[in-house]
């Protein structure tokens, strides 16, 4: 998967800092038994009586470093390797069909290729690629198909990059990995690479719809609509505090009635962006089929999503578990049980060690 930095050794801390809150995972990986190690890990949100709007526009550089020590500090957390995420909303990706070249000639060819489709200069951003020319493609592709090849094309703006240096500077951290958030949930939620999979992270803000088959990622998408927007339609249409909408959505869900009414048309509108995202996979891959639904994120843990979800696409509909590639302690196993997919792109960025 592509990064901008080398990966780290043995102890390294995945930390992923959302629009609600800071997430950090530490793990050690073990070369001779290839075990991952759970050692800590850490959630620390920002201001909870102000809505993800609002908090978004006030929040600073200077907050996001003095929470994330106090959230090291606390978590006793003593790597100072550490990987980042970057969010969907601050990255840009495409997927590229172009003439195939030889592997000396690709960053020249793909530089002049990227100019089309990145909607700022070059010279504004970081970039990167990974060629994922498909099996099922070639088999159905005629001569001139095969002098293409596919391409996934990323770019993220230098000043981002600098601002998560700066972040992990001050924090003391050595920042050794900074990836585009759809790797790390990749790289955690998935099991069989065999299949193709396709996973909706609803974050707080923003849901990633990622479409992955053979390993790789084979189609992206980001809606703005995330967890709080559900808790805001609950709290404007009831008319109670943002505090008690978001606890009547955690507690009862689609379970609830009126909840439900209030939260299925919202949710219908990421149901819409799935189906249209697994027609263009369809329409590119007629004889591939999508074989799960992988639901992630803190909403993945609302009761009844699965069952809506599942029904509406009529897919098989699971919530990932991003914690069954680690070695955890027996003490602490319940604990994580109710954390659920909240951690995905956390344990992700720390699962990258090479």
């Amino acid at each position: 998967m592509w990064s901008l930095f080398g990966g780290g050794k043995n102890k390294i801390v995945g930390i992923d800092i959302g629009t609600s809150g800071i997430k950090a995972v530490e793990l050690e990986h073990s070369p001779s038994s290839q075990e991952v190690s759970l050692k800590n890990y850490v959630l620390l949100g920002f201001s909870e009586n102000l809505p993800q709007k609002e908090r978004e526009r006030r929040i600073t550089k200077e907050e996001i470093v003095g929470l994330l020590k106090v959230a090291l500090k606390q978590s006793k957390i003593k790597t100072r390797n550490a990987s980042f995420s970057i969010p969907a909303f601050s990255s840009f990706v495409s997927f590229v069909t172009m003439p195939r070249v030889q592997e000396e000639d690709i960053r020249k060819a793909i530089t002049i290729e990227a100019q089309k489709f990145i909607p700022v200069s070059l010279e504004e951003v970081v970039l990167g690629w990974e060629v994922i020319d498909e099996p099922e493609g070639k088999e159905i592709a005629n001569i001139r198909d095969q002098n293409k090849m596919k391409v996934l094309l990323l770019a993220v703006p230098r000043d981002i990059v600098a601002r998560y240096k700066e972040i992990a500077s001050a924090c003391g951290l050595n920042l050794k990995n900074l990836e585009v958030e759809a790797f790390p949930l990749l790289r955690s939620l998935t099991f069989n690479f065999q299949k193709t999979f396709v996973v909706a992270d609803i974050g707080a803000r923003v849901c990633n719809l990622l479409v992955v088959s053979n390993g790789s990622l084979r189609g992206a998408r980001n809606i703005g609509l995330g967890g709080e927007d559900l808790t805001e339609v609950i709290a404007r249409s009831v008319n109670i505090a943002y505090e008690r909408a978001e606890e009547l959505k955690k507690n009862e869900g689609l379970f609830n009635k009126q909840v439900a009414e209030l939260l299925i048309p919202a949710l219908g509108n990421i149901i819409d962006e799935l189906k249209r995202v697994i027609a263009v996979y369809r329409s590119k891959n007629p004889n591939k089929e999508i074989d799960e639904l992988v639901l992630s994120g803190g909403t993945a843990q609302l009761r009844g999503i699965v069952e809506l979800f599942s029904d509406r696409l009529n897919i098989p509909t699971t919530i990932g578990d991003p914690w069954k590639k680690l070695t955890i302690d027996n003490k602490i196993k319940s604990a994580i049980e109710s954390r659920g997919t909240s951690f995905s792109i956390a344990i992700g960025l720390a699962l990258k060690n090479e």
